[in-house]
């Protein structure tokens, strides 16, 4: 599971505006007030053609991925939006998507431009009043009212960016408890998604997100429960009552379903009845043989009995971990791994506990622990990144980010090796807090 930035990812506001010079004029006065505003905002300026240009694929881009795409109203801009096909079907796919809530469009009125609604539709514009700015008696009145209008909006979806979090955790945490879901945890999601008002696309992709990562774990799981039945295999010649109860203590601890068990047909265990001189010294060694692997054994079941009793410390540290008690996760946490201390995960949750207890070097320590444990790690990567991001270590979050881009991108998984990537290029707003 990932952890949450102390900062929701930066809002995209996409400007777009003519090149006329007197748009150009009141455009660098907008951009110099909006500067001031203390938001975590990245802000892309847009000069609009009346030809196509080769950086137009870049803007495009830029256009497709905004949180807020803001038109400077003129007649100018209006007559380039006309005169390109183009930009008339985006103009349409963003009304379409302003209605749908999946971006916010905020049309700028710079001049009083007749028949611009009808461009537009009814998407409200700023200043608020409706009177475009150049008909303000007091320009910086306009000005304000229109960064108070911009800055009012990205705090709204900063709002919705930390239900989505809080969504995607406790989506995470049902999983945890219990793969695959059953229809008590998919209605008790469902509540909790309304009531955090969560968009039901927006929800569709966290659960498919995280159902596609508890699929891999599970897989994981499945191939660990392997390795010890071929373990069992190559050191007998079959395999007794005892080893069978071994192997269900450890497919309970790991949670994996009957149905993906199959152990097959084995023939059963040798017995040595008794021992010839001609067969002396073959007896003697068979049975050292027997009694190596009798304590092997014994240390495999205790080390599985001690994961298990740890698993179910984890699971109580996760409850205290939603119910934000983060201090008692912490030591719970701890208990844990006591038991069981190359458990990758606990240190891993445990960082995100001391994250949110702003204990901020204990929880680079955990996620460093997890790194050594496996260098392949690319969860421990990514909330170290995170925490060092918050200090201003910047070099070191960057290391972390292009270090969690190439495990992702070697495991496949093009999802998180892009969000680790647009993590990575934002990194200009780490700044220490």
């Amino acid at each position: 599971m990932f952890l949450l930035p102390e900062s929701p990812k930066p809002t995209k506001i996409f400007f777009a505006y003519s090149p006329s010079y007197q748009d150009e004029q009141l455009r660098q006065v907008l951009e110099k007030h909006l500067m001031q505003l203390e938001l975590d905002v990245v802000m892309v300026w847009y000069q609009h053609h009346n030809e196509n240009k080769y950086d137009d694929y870049e803007n495009f881009y830029h256009l497709q991925t905004a949180d807020v795409i803001v038109l400077l109203i003129s007649s100018d801009f209006l007559a380039l939006i006309q005169n390109r096909i183009d930009w008339n079907s985006e103009i349409e796919k963003l009304q379409e998507k302003h209605l749908l809530g999946e971006v916010v469009a905020i049309p700028i009125l710079l001049y009083q431009v007749h028949g611009w609604q009808k461009l537009l539709g009814n998407i409200a514009p700023l200043p608020k009043n409706g009177m475009p700015m150049k008909s303000w008696e007091n320009p910086d009145a306009a000005l304000v009212d229109i960064s108070q209008g911009i800055e009012a909006t990205v705090v709204e979806i900063k709002k919705y960016q930390q239900r989505l979090q809080e969504y995607r955790y406790s989506y995470g945490a049902a999983i945890v408890k219990e793969y695959p879901l059953r229809a008590k945890a998919l209605n008790n999601l469902n509540d909790i998604k309304n009531y955090l008002g969560i968009k039901n696309q927006d929800a569709d992709l966290i659960q498919q997100e995280v159902t596609a990562q508890a699929q891999r774990e599970y897989k994981q799981k499945l191939l660990q429960y392997k390795k010890e039945l071929d373990y069992f295999k190559r050191s007998k010649q079959g395999i007794t009552e005892k080893d069978r109860q071994k192997l269900q203590s450890l497919q309970e601890f790991l949670r994996l379903q009957p149905d993906d068990i199959a152990l097959g047909e084995q023939p059963t265990l040798p017995i040595f009845t008794g021992w010839t001189k001609k067969y002396k010294y073959v007896g003697q060694t068979a049975l050292i043989w027997l009694l190596v692997f009798t304590a092997a054994t014994l240390v495999i079941f205790s080390r599985a009995s001690n994961a298990k009793s740890a698993e179910r410390l984890l699971i109580q540290a996760r409850t205290k971990f939603e119910q934000g008690a983060y201090q008692d996760s912490v030591k719970i946490y701890t208990a844990a791994l006591n038991l069981d201390p190359q458990n990758i995960d606990a240190y891993i949750e445990r960082g995100n506990a001391r994250s949110f207890l702003k204990d901020y070097q204990a929880a680079i320590a955990d996620y460093t622990k997890a790194i050594n444990i496996s260098s392949e790690s690319a969860v421990a990567h990514m909330n170290r990144a995170v925490i060092n991001c918050t200090l201003g270590n910047k070099q070191n979050a960057i290391q972390d980010y292009q270090r969690a881009v190439h495990i992702y991108r070697q495991l496949g998984r093009e999802s998180e090796s892009r969000q680790a990537a647009e993590r990575l290029n934002n990194l200009q707003l780490c700044l220490p807090k």
